[in-house]
């Protein structure tokens, strides 16, 4: 694997699994934001990769919500453009 972003499913559950408080503020965000599974899977790979960067082994809450603000900003609304 080169990057994170060739993750697979197993890979996913393996390298980037939040812990309880992560868990629960992604299960929050998905049902608030109505996001798909393939959101969730980039969610955690993104956050993984922010983790990586801070030298972090875990995921955090922080870079949880740091790679949702990210996936919310992809959705192509928040300008208010189509």
């Amino acid at each position: 694997m080169y990057c994170n972003a060739q993750m697979n499913e197993k890979m996913i559950h393996t390298y980037a699994k939040p812990d309880t408080d992560g868990l629960n503020m992604l299960r929050y965000a998905m049902e608030r934001l109505n996001l798909s599974a393939r959101s969730y899977s980039r969610i955690l790979k993104v956050a993984r990769t922010i983790a990586d960067l801070d030298a972090s082994d875990n995921i955090t809450t922080t870079h949880l919500a740091e790679a949702i603000s990210y996936c919310n900003l992809d959705r192509g609304d928040w300008a208010g453009r189509g």
